[in-house]
């Protein structure tokens, strides 16, 4: 029984520490192969924040089972009955706090001003990993669905030529290739002097 409750507090401490929060460098498996929009701002301003997440029930659930079957091990007949059922209580207890403490992060909340001039706040987790960033920095905002995360940005170009091999067949003026007009003897403008 009790390599049973150990098994249990293992199952647990395994799946809460792969709850593993999105960042600069941390992507959800719901964004691979998926495009997702950036627009480019400045920071104004950044504040530190702590981000609850919600409580699933798996740590109180594991922690109830483990301790239940620790308790298990105290006593014989009702002894062992009692045991049991305090162990479970102090298990849903601790588990709970448990998974709470490791579902809750630190992060920012970044507020950006975009370059179409609309000024939006992004919460964001704070990861080890994650490249700090300043206020007056330049940044990209990605949006993919109802999830955004800022990211650095100074690093990239703030100007691009098209990307080669790309024409437009349209037939919009704006589109078409405009050639040259020759110079020609009569172009010159002899009536200047």
């Amino acid at each position: 029984m009790r390599i049973k409750a150990l098994a249990a507090l293992a199952v647990v401490a395994l799946s809460l520490s792969a709850c593993a929060t999105p960042g600069q460098n941390q992507y959800d498996w719901t964004n691979a192969g998926q495009a997702i929009e950036t627009e480019f701002g400045t920071v104004v301003d950044i504040n530190p924040v702590h981000i609850q997440n919600p409580n699933t029930g798996i740590g109180a659930g594991a922690g109830g089972l483990a301790g239940a079957g620790i308790g298990s091990q105290i006593g014989n007949g009702n002894g062992q009955l009692a045991g049991a059922l305090v162990g479970l209580v102090v298990g849903v207890v601790a588990g709970g706090i448990a998974e709470h403490e490791m579902q809750n992060k630190d992060g920012f909340a970044y507020t950006v001003t975009l370059k179409n001039g609309k000024t939006i706040t992004i919460a964001q987790y704070k990861n080890s990993d994650d490249a700090p960033i300043h206020v007056g920095e330049r940044v990209m905002v990605q949006t993919s669905g109802t999830y955004q995360r800022v990211l650095p940005a100074s690093h990239l170009p703030t100007q691009i030529k098209r990307p080669k091999g790309i024409t437009f067949s349209d037939g919009h003026p704006k589109h078409a290739k405009k050639k040259p007009a020759p110079v020609t003897d009569d172009d010159t403008d002899d009536d200047a002097e």
